[in-house]
């Protein structure tokens, strides 16, 4: 079962039970609606979702660093990709967080510190 939210909406996300599925999607979207969507994959829940273009910060788990609560710090791809991803936090929860490169992968790492 799904339970992801949108932070955007409050809403439920749509699942999609695969990359296919969730592109056809993303083509969908785009000929009816004119807007550019991203289909990625959650780690929450395992299922597909789409997201703006414009809030796409590719990212996995790192498997050194972890956060304050203890699980596995999200690691972006790029210095743009975190700067972006703290952008979207900070216009949608006030949080300002700093970006650091991560000590032991080639990516990039949030901090509130």
């Amino acid at each position: 079962m799904c339970t992801c939210i949108s932070k955007v909406t409050g809403t439920p996300l749509q699942k999609y039970y695969s990359d296919s599925e969730a592109h056809e999607a993303v083509l969908y979207v785009k000929y009816n609606h004119d807007k550019e969507m991203k289909q990625y994959l959650c780690n929450h829940c395992g299922f597909w979702h789409l997201s703006p273009l414009s809030r796409a910060t590719p990212s996995h788990k790192c498997i050194h660093c972890t956060g304050g609560n203890g699980m596995p710090k999200d690691t972006y791809h790029s210095k743009r990709d975190a700067l972006v991803r703290s952008e979207i936090i900070y216009d949608e929860r006030n949080i300002l967080l700093s970006v650091y490169p991560c000590p032991f992968e080639d990516g990039w790492h949030l901090t509130k510190g």
